[in-house]
């Protein structure tokens, strides 16, 4: 658990954060000179140059046996959409998990078939 400082600090923070946005939200010109100050002082001169070039593509093939192997075994936790529930359910979890008195997680409940 946190102290009651750091409590505050991070209290303090998300207001701060929280008035923020409301400001952007509720001021649209607001908006348009934080955009105008970004790209005239911020970034001037500075132009991004990304790594990848457009046409570049994953490099799937590093981990194509590994997905061969593992991909049989990973079936069973793909979300089927011909079944009802959630995709927790049919995991077979048992939500909201909530600690016992003692502490210790309720056991799942049994995977639906």
């Amino acid at each position: 658990m946190a102290t009651p400082i750091a409590h505050q600090g991070a209290t303090a923070g998300a207001k701060a954060l929280a008035m923020t946005m409301l400001d952007f939200v509720l001021r649209p010109p607001l908006v348009d000179s934080a955009w105008a100050y970004f790209r005239e002082v911020q970034t001037r001169g500075h132009r991004y140059n990304p790594l990848l070039r457009p046409g570049d593509q994953p490099a799937i093939e590093l981990n194509r046996a590994t997905m061969e192997r593992f991909r049989p075994a990973m079936r069973r936790f793909y979300y089927d959409q011909s079944r009802p529930g959630t995709y927790l359910e049919q995991l077979g979890m048992r939500y909201p998990t909530v600690r016992g008195p003692d502490g210790t997680c309720p056991a799942p409940s049994p995977a639906r078939p």
